[in-house]
């Protein structure tokens, strides 16, 4: 099952690890211009956040290792004050609503249902360094889908594709598929959830977004959409683009990309889909392991409630 071990939480450690960029030349060039990072802006931007990290004592527990501090800095371009900012707001997020966003576990059969039903493809990085996420969404059975199982089951995938670099610098490109959508996949989400996991997935999850292409939305189903859209990020929106027909979306998927049925051969249900969740289970000690850190409930809670009125936090977790 999984591959790789839980990451420390001491924030206390004498060492850090060295970091080493490994990924192609496109990812250099990306996180050059988009992202302002360089070697020595990333040496040093590590160091200030780390300090800062350790003279905060408001975070008690919290992974140190390079990988998972440039998840922010990378999302804040850099700008260490602002990574900061996005940690903590990580952090807290996780700790306010812990049964959305802790417990992450891909041995949970419903994890499992969910992915295998083959309505979410993660299907790899496109020449522009973007990792294109391709949703079927008539393939969501709404039993399976209900909440909070169904933003959990998103949460799982984000915590994932952010332990990898590419997706950390490159960021996703989102493809839906609204072809035959089951009008009942949101009848048990009220306002107040589908706030909270648009809140988490465009604005407290340090994941950067491209373009969103979507494809025959139904007419009846508006209504819910246009109330999930005004939960998200107004950048993010800016970048939606929709269509009349799914002959239109794909043209938006590269020719080696494309999936069967999309204008393309790539088989998602008989290879990428099985092989993804295979590297996602590799991961299953690191993101359960995310739940070790520990952060002071009483002191940022109160901070929370008064930047996010209207979202109740849960019991503090354990």
């Amino acid at each position: 099952m999984s591959k790789f071990a839980a990451y420390p939480v001491d924030k206390n450690v004498k060492s850090y690890d060295e970091y080493k960029f490994t990924l192609p030349e496109v990812y250099r060039e990306l996180a050059k211009d988009e992202l302002r990072e360089d070697d020595v802006v990333r040496t040093k931007a590590l160091a200030e956040m780390r300090q800062w990290i350790v003279n905060n004592p408001h975070i008690r527990k919290c992974r140190m290792d390079s990988k998972f501090l440039l998840r922010f800095l990378r999302f804040r371009q850099f700008s260490v004050q602002m990574a900061c900012e996005a940690l903590e707001q990580y952090l807290t997020m996780r700790e306010m609503y812990p049964s959305w966003f802790k417990n992450l576990d891909t041995s949970n059969d419903k994890m499992k249902e969910l992915f295998n039903c083959g309505a979410t493809s993660i299907m790899g990085q496109d020449s522009n360094g973007r990792t294109v996420v391709f949703f079927r969404i008539a393939r969501f059975v709404p039993e399976m889908f209900e909440p909070p199982v169904g933003g959990i089951f998103i949460a799982l995938l984000i915590e994932a594709m952010l332990e990898w670099e590419e997706v950390q610098i490159g960021g996703l490109q989102v493809m839906v598929d609204y072809t035959d959508m089951d009008l009942k996949l949101f009848e048990k989400w009220g306002s107040s959830e589908l706030k909270l996991i648009m809140e988490a997935y465009t604005r407290w999850y340090p994941m950067r977004y491209n373009d969103t292409h979507a494809a025959k939305l139904p007419k009846k189903a508006l209504p819910v959409i246009e109330k999930i859209l005004s939960f998200t990020n107004p950048k993010i929106r800016e970048r939606i683009n929709c269509y009349a027909n799914v002959s239109e979306m794909e043209k938006h998927f590269e020719p080696s990309m494309a999936p069967k049925g999309y204008g393309g051969n790539v088989d998602l249900d008989g290879e990428l889909n099985p092989a993804m969740w295979k590297r996602i289970e590799q991961q299953r000690d690191v993101i359960l392991g995310l739940d070790r850190m520990e952060i002071d409930y009483d002191y940022y809670a109160p901070i929370w409630d008064q930047q996010n009125a209207g979202l109740l936090g849960e019991t503090p977790s354990a």
